[in-house]
């Protein structure tokens, strides 16, 4: 399939990114529902971050490791700012998913961004730095 392009047709391949067949973030990776929140949250498991809290337990049955997001908007009042947030959390999760052990994640915003914009380039890569670090942070062994 090509795709018209600044008046030129390109073919499809040359469009997608390298790492989108690599690794996805389907339906069954995601956390959907309230009590899979809470699951997470009740283990009272945690690796600490500046930013961000990254809480885990281990998965049920033969999953592959799920994340879910919680970004308030008492902490990030702007719709754009907290959709820039999950988007980089879910870009870090899905890279990494494939070397992860199968469990749960929950990635929690827990201080207030002010003055924070999601065009902002620098602050994305603050984010992205930070979640990766947290997700590398995580157990290797099951507790």
């Amino acid at each position: 399939m090509a795709v018209l392009l600044y008046g030129r047709v390109v073919p499809r391949a040359v469009i997608v990114s390298a790492s989108e067949h690599k690794a996805s973030f389907c339906f069954e990776q995601r956390l959907h529902r309230p009590e899979e929140y809470s699951s997470v949250m009740a283990t009272r498991r945690v690796v600490r971050g500046e930013c961000f809290d990254l809480h885990y337990s281990q998965a049920v049955g033969d999953r592959k490791a799920r994340l879910g997001l919680i970004v308030p908007k008492r902490l990030a009042r702007a719709a754009s700012l907290r959709n820039a947030i999950k988007r980089q959390g879910r870009e870090a999760f899905r890279l990494m998913a494939i070397e992860m052990r199968p469990r749960d994640l929950v990635l929690r915003l827990k201080r207030p961004f002010v003055g924070a914009k999601a065009g902002d380039s620098a602050q994305r890569k603050v984010w992205r730095t930070e979640i990766e670090i947290l997700l590398r942070r995580l157990p290797s062994q099951s507790q």
